[in-house]
């Protein structure tokens, strides 16, 4: 099964893919006795080893707690659950913890997306979304992306690059643009850019979506790109 961890900081640093592999992958702050450290962390809010670990027995990968005062936290359908002992993983859970805290900003995480090949988007049905539900709507001529979500309209603002992702994959919702297609519609014939450039430009546009509970409007297939849930 190919199983993988996207690891995003608080800092905004660009995000890091980590496969996981074995039965045990630790989580902490210092990279030497962790699989994967967490930094920087200056407040030092994550437990200097084996924060949490991600466990895989009887086929399923889970996320198990450490015990430190901060806790472990997976983020599932906008819905932020605090974990006790362990918790199964599902495709596109995200393992939250604790990396800043401010009386202006409030909580901020270390994020840490679980992606599974066994339950990816690929295996499911390309439905497009019903009248009624939650969607996003693109205006290529005025360039504004809109929200509709319970009879409310939102409008997000995005920087440039991301309006450009965002009307190729418009055009075609509720299709497949696979990978190749993105960077050539955000850069065109620019050399060097990467998967992890096109993957930081997806997570920046799910943060958006983050506070409406609507990060699942961008879909992604494993392998082979994204597609964005268009408003009829």
């Amino acid at each position: 099964m190919d199983v993988r961890v996207v690891v995003s900081s608080p800092d905004g640093a660009e995000p890091a893919t980590v496969a996981l592999s074995g039965e045990r992958v630790t989580v902490g702050r210092l990279p030497e006795v962790n699989d994967i450290a967490l930094e920087a962390d200056p407040e030092h809010l994550v437990s200097r080893a084996e924060h949490c670990a991600f466990e895989h027995a009887g086929g399923a990968w889970r996320i198990v707690d450490g015990g430190g005062v901060n806790g472990t936290f997976v983020r599932r359908g906008g819905e932020l659950t605090r974990v006790a002992g362990r918790m199964p993983l599902r495709d596109g859970d995200v393992v939250c913890v604790l990396g800043s805290v401010s009386h202006q900003d409030g909580p901020r995480y270390f994020e840490l997306a679980f992606e599974s090949a066994a339950d990816s988007q690929a295996t499911r049905a390309v439905v497009a979304p019903r009248s009624g539900e939650a969607c996003l709507e693109y205006d290529p001529d005025a360039a504004r992306l809109v929200l509709v979500s319970e009879g409310e309209r939102h409008e997000l603002a995005i920087r440039a690059q991301a309006h450009k992702l965002v009307r190729f994959m418009a055009e075609r919702s509720p299709a497949l643009c696979t990978h190749e297609e993105l960077m050539h519609a955000v850069w065109g014939d620019e050399p060097m850019h990467s998967r992890e450039e096109l993957a930081k430009l997806v997570w920046e546009l799910r943060k958006k979506l983050e506070p409406f509970g609507a990060e699942h409007l961008i879909e992604n297939e494993r392998r082979l790109g994204y597609r964005l849930r268009a408003c009829p």
